[in-house]
């Protein structure tokens, strides 16, 4: 959900788990980053919102979704690691369990915390203790209520080693989830509770922090605090058959098993307690190939096609300008290092590396406009984002081959790149030419479809830099920072640790409160920045284009396209 990541593990570490990150499309940037002033090729510009949420109509009310007639549309997805929510780690398979589930708090789409399942929430004078009130009308799609001890039982098959979860860490936070995460697996999924995770009744949920931890109620949105009953589950075959067809709370539900690599279509959920969503129904196309959505778009066999490769923006924008969706979102598209290996183990070669990156190159010839130069490694839309303190985040190759002498190269003057399939190739080169162009170096590009790529550049696998993006979990520079880069994140593929930025991070989260807790980010970010144990390289739009049968498109700062909102133009 890409999905960002945090963890705060205090027990024994374990085996760091895949790296769980949305990937976009990576581009690559002009061949030396020498000309800052040369034209793009194109004047046209995607119109791009700098809010949160990019609507191409207007929103209309929710009584629009009783029509006369079935309406009904199609998306283009990546198939998904997975869609039980407790199993999420990739934005695709968010965009599917966002509509099958509701938990506990929600985000709107201008990602301001609003009620979910809990009606209104609170925190003891303790700091420690929150309560949570549920609605009594909430329910699953076959009618039965959701309850507390839904809840208590999702939250201790997520942290249950058994399941081996890799999000798990999201609950550190939570009084005895650590413990939990921990242990030793029982070869039974959700058998042992989590001692911070309480039904006082059946309306009434408890949730006890290990410290003060105002960003509580901002995790719980994260789609693995689902509401999951273990009857849902409490079997061999009832559990395989939830990972095929979860039964959910939200405003839709699966018409049929997920037909992989192929399809999932979701049918409204007649028993939602909340606003309907508009269409009837909504089926999600499934591509290996990007470019292959962008075609069935243009033929008229799909409705919604997203995440476009750099190679069809201009055209796609050209041809159809008043449905082209661009939408600032807090996405960070970056090059990661294996710190933990030489030479990338030098703080100078990363430098290097990164100055020798033409981002303003990138965004304006590449995606077209689409796309915004990386300053920092915490994107300006997340709170507590600083702006204009990345030193290496600029493009000077005559700096980068001075840093890159003077640390000795690369041994052998060859080097290994790790690509994604999925994403298009065509922006890749350019980057790697400025490389070898700068630094006189070989590059063996070596290409893996998604899951193989994550555990090729896994810790202790990787030998060479790495494309990768990330999108935040929830609104805040600390869903950046804690993940990618602190040193008992499960999914901090980057072999990176540092004790001061770790201890800033630890401040930020006793702070009394959100807005307290923003200058230890800040100190934390400059750490990261000076270190540069992976290069920004852009802020990343996303981009779709819908077809004129549609209206209401909507799509969130997180990259969360709001399909129950979608209705037709006629």
């Amino acid at each position: 959900m890409h999905l960002g990541r945090e963890s705060m593990r205090s027990p024994t570490p374990r085996l760091p788990a895949v790296m769980a990150s949305l990937v976009l499309g990576f581009v690559a940037l002009a061949a030396s980053c020498a000309d800052d002033n040369s034209s793009s090729g194109t004047d046209s510009k995607a119109p791009v919102t700098d809010d949160s949420t990019n609507v191409a109509s207007e929103v209309s009310s929710p009584t629009s979704a009783a029509t006369e007639e079935p309406f009904s549309f199609s998306v283009g997805l990546a198939e998904p690691t997975a869609i039980d929510p407790a199993l999420i780690y990739d934005i695709e398979g968010g965009q599917v369990v966002r509509l099958l589930f509701q938990n506990l708090v929600t985000l709107s789409p201008e990602l301001e915390l609003e009620p979910g399942v809990a009606t209104d929430w609170s925190v003891a004078e303790d700091g420690v203790t929150w309560t949570f009130n549920l609605s009594p009308d909430a329910k699953y799609s076959d009618g039965r209520a959701v309850i507390a001890d839904d809840f208590v039982f999702a939250f201790a098959r997520v942290a249950d080693p058994d399941l081996a979860a890799t999000s798990a860490y999201q609950g550190l936070p939570i009084a005895g989830w650590g413990e939990v995460n921990s242990g030793e697996p029982s070869g039974s999924i959700g058998d042992v509770p989590i001692s911070g995770v309480t039904a006082v009744d059946d309306f009434t949920l408890t949730v006890v922090t290990e410290q003060p931890f105002a960003l509580l109620p901002k995790v719980l949105t994260y789609p693995m605090f689902a509401p999951v009953p273990e009857e849902f589950v409490d079997s061999e075959k009832k559990a395989a058959a939830f990972l095929e067809q979860p039964m959910g709370n939200g405003p839709y539900m699966m018409a049929e098993p997920w037909q992989h690599n192929e399809g999932i279509t979701v049918v409204r959920n007649p028993e939602f307690n909340g606003d309907p969503g508009r269409a009837d129904t909504i089926e999600f196309r499934i591509y290996g190939e990007l470019s292959t959505a962008v075609k069935d778009f243009q033929a008229g066999n799909l409705d919604i096609a997203r995440l476009l490769p750099s190679e069809v923006i201009a055209d796609t924008l050209e041809a159809y300008p008043d449905t082209f969706v661009a939408t600032r979102t807090g996405v960070l598209s970056y090059v990661g290092f294996p710190t933990n290996v030489a030479p990338f183990d030098n703080p100078d070669i990363r430098r290097a590396f990164s100055l020798a990156i033409d981002r303003e190159a990138l965004a304006e010839r590449v995606w077209e406009g689409t796309q915004s130069p990386a300053t920092g490694v915490v994107p300006p839309l997340a709170p507590g984002a600083l702006e204009g303190t990345c030193e290496f985040c600029r493009c000077d190759p005559v700096a980068a081959k001075a840093l890159f002498d003077a640390a000795g190269g690369i041994p052998g003057n060859s080097m290994v790149f790790y690509d994604i399939a999925e994403d298009g190739t065509a922006g890749l080169d350019p980057i790697l030419n400025s490389w070898r162009e700068i630094f006189g170096i070989e590059i063996e590009v070596r290409t893996f479809e998604f899951g193989q790529f994550l555990e090729e550049t896994a810790l202790g696998n990787a030998v060479g830099p790495f494309e990768l993006g990330w999108a935040w979990d929830y609104p805040s520079g600390y869903s950046f920072l804690s993940p990618l880069f602190e040193s008992t994140s499960d999914v901090n593929n980057l072999g990176w640790s540092n004790a001061e930025f770790d201890e800033q991070l630890r401040l930020a989260r006793e702070a009394v409160d959100e807005e307290a807790g923003l200058e230890f980010l800040g100190a934390a970010q400059r750490i990261v920045e000076s270190e540069v144990p992976l290069a920004p390289v852009t802020f990343a739009d996303d981009l779709g284009v819908h077809s004129d049968r549609l209206m209401n498109i909507v799509v969130d700062a997180g990259a969360m396209w709001r399909f129950e909102l979608v209705e037709p133009t006629s």
